[in-house]
């Protein structure tokens, strides 16, 4: 590649191999590893068969955070450790993120990604107690929500069992919830309210009693569940089935509001 903008390219192989010619040097890193660049000078990369993560960073955001930057140039690093795990499932948390094109958004994720690719090469004293409470926070946060979706029917979502999985106290983890202005309990009820809310507007599971789909979701009383559920929606959990059946009803041909739809939207969809 040729001479390009003043960035740092950081690197990840995580199958197969890649060999890089940049500053004079050459340097080969395979699965498991990362590699520094800079994007001001010329550089090339061969890959055989490689499955990759590179991210770009202005220099003069990185710079200061990671005073060894250009030291660590053309080095090869080992992706192995809990700071590396952080980075590549933040990077891989982000990539399904469908409002990630927000403009806050992007400038967040932004911001957090640097503070851990800092971290990985070297951040200051400084920057490591900025990405403490920026970058590797929201990390930690992303990766626990995830896992808590992951596990949500499971019912091994309480704090110890998050803190033994991600290696982190249950306190920090009660602490990153309170830093959103709510609680690990809370937030647990809230996906599971709104995975029952989505399963019962689900055609296909018509045929599920509401307790079995509670007890899928990781309810373990349908007496809690049904008074959790009216006071998070206003409704009732038959309610919520019955006017979804409607709102479905009235968007089938034929139906009022799927005419009306039609109606007004004939000329454009024609």
């Amino acid at each position: 590649m040729a001479k390009g903008t003043d960035d740092y390219i950081f690197f990840m192989c995580l199958e197969g191999a890649a060999t890089f010619s940049h500053l004079g040097r050459e340097a080969s890193i395979e699965a498991g590893q990362a590699i520094l660049l800079s994007s001001s000078d010329p550089h090339v990369i061969e890959r055989a068969m490689s499955h990759h993560l590179f991210i770009t960073i202005p220099k003069a955001a990185l710079g200061p955070m990671a005073a060894n930057a250009d030291a660590a140039l053309m080095t090869p690093m080992s992706c192995v450790g809990e700071k590396f795990l952080l980075l590549t499932s933040y990077v891989r948390l982000l990539m399904q993120e469908p409002n990630l094109a927000a403009s806050e958004l992007r400038w967040l994720a932004a911001k957090h990604i640097q503070d851990l690719v800092a971290v990985v090469v070297g951040a200051t004293q400084d920057a490591t107690e900025v990405a403490a409470g920026r970058g590797i926070r929201a990390a930690r946060l992303r990766a626990i929500k995830a896992d808590i979706e992951s596990n949500l029917a499971s019912g091994d979502v309480g704090s110890d069992a998050l803190a033994g999985r991600h290696r982190v106290s249950a306190r920090y983890i009660r602490k990153l919830f309170e830093g959103e202005g709510t609680s690990l309990s809370q937030f647990v009820l809230g996906r599971r309210l709104a995975l029952v809310c989505s399963k019962l507007s689900d055609l296909r599971l018509a045929h599920r009693t509401i307790g079995a789909i509670a007890f899928d979701a990781g309810f373990g009383d349908l007496s809690t569940f049904n008074h959790a559920f009216r006071r998070h929606f206003g409704m009732t959990p038959s309610e919520a089935r019955q006017s979804a059946a409607v709102h479905r009803a009235s968007l089938e041909p034929g139906g009022r509001t799927g005419h009306a739809r039609q109606s007004a939207t004939g000329v454009a969809a024609a």
